[in-house]
């Protein structure tokens, strides 16, 4: 009964999203050349006095082109959840030096679906949801081949101290 789901945090940590919001265009993609989009150096990890996130306080690099009309624009200053990256992270293993795309295809093709995915207890729900919904999405874009992005699911347990 999962309903709205809340994606993005006011806070530094993760990954910047990489959405425009342009007062003429509104919510606008940036151009696939011009990722990825890196977090600027900050020295405060503070939110603003209204709740955004720490990046608000990064003119310079909140500050922006529409890659759509050329007008001045704002990049997205909340950043994904920290499980959006740690979803997909065996994909990154099947070609870990590879600086231009997530896999490539050759490699992808190659090492998945990953065979047996053990982890623990905290796993077994929203890992496990995450990790589905990150490769089926990645799947509907065609950038994996397999609907499902591992065979056997186990854990392993926890311990209680």
């Amino acid at each position: 009964k999962l309903r709205d789901w809340v994606f993005s945090r006011q806070r530094y940590w993760g990954e910047p999203i990489p959405i425009i919001n342009c007062p003429k265009c509104g919510w606008v993609p940036m151009d696939e050349k011009d990722l990825p989009l890196l977090l600027p150096d900050v020295k405060s990890y503070e939110p603003t006095d209204n709740g955004e996130s720490p990046l608000a306080h990064m003119r310079d690099w909140v500050a922006c082109t529409c890659p759509k009309c050329g007008g001045p624009a704002e990049h997205e200053t909340d950043t994904m959840p920290n499980w959006a990256g740690s979803s997909w992270y065996f994909i990154r293993y099947m070609d870990p030096k590879n600086d231009h795309e997530l896999a490539s295809r050759e490699a992808i093709d190659y090492w998945s679906p990953v065979d047996w995915y053990n982890g623990g207890m905290e796993h077994t729900t929203l890992h496990l949801l995450y990790s589905r919904f990150w490769h089926k999405f990645l799947y509907d874009i065609g950038i994996v081949p397999t609907k499902e992005p591992y065979q056997k699911r186990t854990s392993h347990g926890m311990i209680l101290g």
